[in-house]
């Protein structure tokens, strides 16, 4: 029904090259469940080491401090959750921006297995 008479129906009375999507979020959202097993294991070790330094006031205190040394353009990390999907991708993506910084605040703290499998990760 909505394929004949809903809002898609009706663009494509004005003009008959638009293309509708139905869902793509949503599309993305059950993608990103079904990925597989070596990415992730890359994705729980992502998480590990944000979670690593988000679930100490300490750590993360200390991170912020040395990412202001390091004149970084963020100074923290982003959290992870299961019910907001999207947030994996945000986490994903701070992370790698400050990879630099992860790597020498994890040698600082001496997680020197956590650094070398987060180093290892990012090698090509």
């Amino acid at each position: 029904l909505g394929s004949r008479s809903g809002f898609v129906q009706l663009v494509k009375e004005k003009n008959v090259d638009v293309v509708g999507i139905h869902c793509f979020i949503h599309r993305q959202a059950l993608a990103a469940k079904t990925i597989p097993n070596e990415l992730n294991a890359v994705l729980k070790l992502c998480i590990k080491v944000v979670n690593y330094i988000k679930n100490s006031a300490l750590n993360t205190r200390l991170f912020k401090i040395l990412c202001e040394d390091l004149g970084s353009d963020h100074k923290t990390l982003l959290f992870h959750t299961e019910v907001r999907w999207l947030s994996k991708g945000n986490m994903l993506g701070r992370l790698f921006e400050l990879r630099d910084e992860v790597i020498t605040f994890l040698a600082q703290q001496k997680q020197n297995e956590l650094s070398a499998e987060f180093k290892k990760t990012l090698e090509p």
